[in-house]
């Protein structure tokens, strides 16, 4: 097959059509997904994994279970495309807990007024069966041979990334130099996000009976003081492309013992929880190394402090000329959708992707301030037209498309 403008419409067409017929798939799949209860460290979250496998194994020239401290990921290789250009579609299966306040079942997709509820619907079990339904489509119209496509699930995203992406880059089983994330975005095309630090700075003193408080080092008062100071804390740093556009540190939980509630007793310790979000050109060891400073220069002596980072993402930022930005963009704009650049304000794994060197957008169906609410849920507008997007993007890796975008 030729290359050419003609030859990548012909191209792209095929896919779409072939994405419309399968949008049924899409919410076939969504279902399957959300009746598993894949929260933290459950069995269902390997069970979405089988489903997935399960539907593309006729279609993956290769399929990698890695395995990282019991926790499984998912692999799948697509195609006999040169590598160089290779895709990855990027997400995961596991989900955050829920809380009372549904209306509806979380772990029963229920449709009501073109809406799909359940929890994962928006984060982002969409995107999963999205991603699914249009590689299905692909090797439905015969192009999948011909594209260089990579599917990477994982389990663990909503705890930190440890064992699934994060592990998945360090052992450079993700082979894609260019990727698409399904958070929700809305379908528009968000361009980065924030960082992410939460630590806990937790100040030690001696407690015992308020009576006998002469006596002891009640470690409240200068844990406020440290909240105070950390308050001052400059935060310098602003970029106008993420809204909020500012750099934030929150004190986000005080515990001096909130399991006794005797009024009487002075504890302790006392924990700190922080969470700290940081702009590109930020730095995560000198944000952790800022609180550090303030800490040793306000707990002094009889008290002592330790800092326990929890969990850390790096903020990024790609270029609205990227080629992975232009490909997703004018994928959008050809199912109508108006093709927004954005960034997330969020943190998740698009960032370790860009951190090993993969450039990566966000991409996916749901409103991001819909992730993790009660009665969470995405359209099934919205999902089928994510097929066509995906199909598309996928197509761009197909051996007969030149290689630069439409532009």
């Amino acid at each position: 097959m030729g290359t050419g403008r003609g030859t990548n419409e012909s191209v792209l067409e095929v896919a779409d059509e072939a994405a419309r017929r399968h949008a049924g798939t899409a919410r076939d799949l969504l279902a399957e997904l959300v009746a598993q209860p894949s929260v933290e460290a459950d069995p269902a979250i390997e069970s979405c994994l089988n489903l997935v496998a399960d539907q593309l194994a006729g279609a993956a020239i290769e399929i990698v279970r890695p395995v990282k401290d019991g926790l499984t990921s998912l692999v799948l290789r697509f195609g006999r495309g040169t590598p160089a250009r290779r895709i990855a579609f990027a997400g995961h299966v596991d989900v955050v807990p829920v809380y009372d306040s549904w209306t509806m079942p979380p772990f029963a997709l229920t449709e009501r007024d073109g809406l799909l509820y359940g929890r994962g619907t928006c984060d982002m079990k969409g995107g999963v069966a999205a991603f699914v339904a249009a590689l299905i489509a692909l090797d439905d119209a015969n192009l999948l041979h011909d594209c260089a496509l990579e599917l990477i699930l994982t389990g663990d995203e909503e705890v930190g990334s440890r064992r699934g992406m994060i592990s998945l880059l360090e052992r450079g089983l993700a082979t894609a130099r260019r990727a698409v994330c399904g958070e929700p975005t809305g379908l528009d095309v968000f361009l980065g996000n924030r960082g992410l630090l939460w630590a806990t700075v937790t100040v030690h003193g001696r407690g015992g009976h308020a009576g006998q408080l002469p006596y002891l080092h009640d470690p409240v008062p200068p844990s406020a003081a440290l909240i105070e100071a950390l308050a001052r804390l400059p935060l310098d740093a602003v970029d106008e492309r993420f809204d909020p556009p500012c750099a934030s540190l929150a004190v986000t939980r005080i515990d001096a013992g909130a399991a006794v509630r005797a009024l009487n007793i002075v504890p302790d310790s006392v924990e700190i929880g922080l969470d700290r979000r940081l702009l590109p050109g930020e730095d995560v060891e000198a944000a952790v190394a800022a609180v550090r400073d303030v800490a040793a220069a306000v707990i002094r002596p009889p008290f002592r402090y330790d800092l326990e980072l929890v969990r850390s993402c790096p903020p990024y930022a790609i270029r609205p000329d990227d080629e992975i930005a232009v490909i997703a963009r004018e994928s959008v704009l050809a199912v109508q959708r108006r093709g927004a650049f954005g960034m997330d304000s969020a943190a998740n794994d698009s960032s370790w992707l860009d951190w090993h060197g993969i450039a990566t957008v966000l991409l996916g169906p749901g409103a991001p301030e819909l992730a993790h609410v009660s009665d969470e849920h995405v359209t099934a507008e919205e999902l089928a037209d994510a097929v066509r997007i995906y199909a598309r993007v996928g197509a761009r890796t197909h051996a007969g498309l030149s290689t630069a975008p439409e532009r």
